[in-house]
């Protein structure tokens, strides 16, 4: 039995518990209000974009314009900030920002060297052959960097440090607990006066990384590919997030869980350009992101990014076919109406 199988039967062994644990100890004696009013907002990634063939810059206009979303969280990747070690190139992140500042968006800046979307980790090649005190050092400048110039941007509200940093998944080394927290710290230490906050995996971590930051962003996904095939969350109810996020209050101090990445787009064996409509339908479709957005209404949490964004579009562009595009504009043109 290969390791990639036993450690996903793992995971998923654990989710089920901690949602067996949550079942009897928390649904009926933590009976809050649900609130089922939340902010909506995307993950926006330029080089996803470029992945997908599109024009980066026309599919934020869209975004920001016709589907109304006005928050995002973008990746400050470092390997297409920093090229070479004493050469930036700011022009992207600066556009991007700025195009949101003019709508009045929002934006909660993701900073580190894993960040969302594959490869996961976007450590720059003149780095990669470090030894660990080396890159450490480097990622702090960088961090320091990216602070300076963007701590006063009128779109900036918040700093994302790490994206999942200890949930073992794409093609990155592990970051050990003691450099997340200097880097927490490091941000921390910067006072920029916004908040700070991390992410973890929403059914297969315990979410103790909720005591090191201000806010915790966790992933909720309904429907994978795993080693065994196609698999459904469908025993995992909506509320679980919320009941969960309280036990992580109780055990880590945690004070706030919002959902940093809902699932709203395909996962496929390969890359979407790659992969056939009919297998992406295996795992998402029109009936499955109604359903997720039914799903989202009812996790009775305030805040919820949602994830697939530049998938919606280039669904509407690359294959005319704009019906998760139309239904998305249900999400954000509610928010906007609030």
């Amino acid at each position: 039995m290969n390791t990639k199988y036993i450690k996903w039967l793992e995971l998923t062994a654990l989710a089920i518990l901690i949602f067996c644990i949550l079942s009897l100890a928390t649904f009926q004696a933590l009976n809050l209000d649900i609130n089922n009013d939340y902010q909506a907002g995307v993950t926006y990634s330029r080089p996803y974009a470029e992945e997908l063939e599109l024009d980066p810059d026309q599919t934020l206009t869209a975004i920001l314009d016709d589907l109304q979303v006005r928050h995002f969280r973008i990746p400050a990747y470092w390997n297409l900030l920093q090229p070479t070690r004493n050469n930036w190139d700011w022009e992207w992140l600066d556009k991007d920002l700025d195009a949101i500042a003019e709508r009045n968006g929002t934006v909660t800046l993701a900073i580190g060297h894993k960040l969302p979307r594959w490869p996961e980790c976007w450590t720059p090649a003149w780095a990669r052959h470090f030894d660990e005190q080396e890159q450490e050092q480097a990622v702090l400048a960088y961090l320091d960097a990216v602070i300076d110039r963007y701590k006063d941007h009128p779109a900036v509200v918040e700093w994302q440090v790490e994206n999942e940093a200890n949930f073992p998944f794409g093609q990155c080394p592990q970051i050990s607990n003691s450099f997340i927290d200097k880097e927490i710290n490091f941000v921390k230490s910067k006072n920029t006066g916004k908040p700070i906050v991390t992410t973890d995996s929403g059914e297969l971590t315990l979410w103790d990384m909720g005591k090191h930051v201000d806010q915790l962003g966790v992933s909720v996904y309904r429907v994978v590919l795993s080693p065994i095939g196609v698999f459904h969350y469908w025993f995992i109810p909506p509320q679980f997030y919320l009941r969960k996020g309280q036990l992580a209050k109780i055990f880590y101090g945690t004070s706030k869980v919002y959902v940093s990445e809902l699932q709203m787009e395909p996962w496929v064996k390969t890359t979407i350009l790659k992969a056939p409509l009919s297998e992406q339908e295996q795992t998402f479709n029109l009936d499955q992101m109604q359903a997720n957005i039914n799903f989202a209404a009812k996790m009775g949490l305030d805040r919820i990014d949602f994830w697939g964004v530049e998938w919606w579009y280039w669904m509407k562009t690359a294959n005319n076919d704009n019906s998760y595009w139309e239904l998305a504009k249900t999400i954000f043109q509610k928010n906007v109406n609030q």
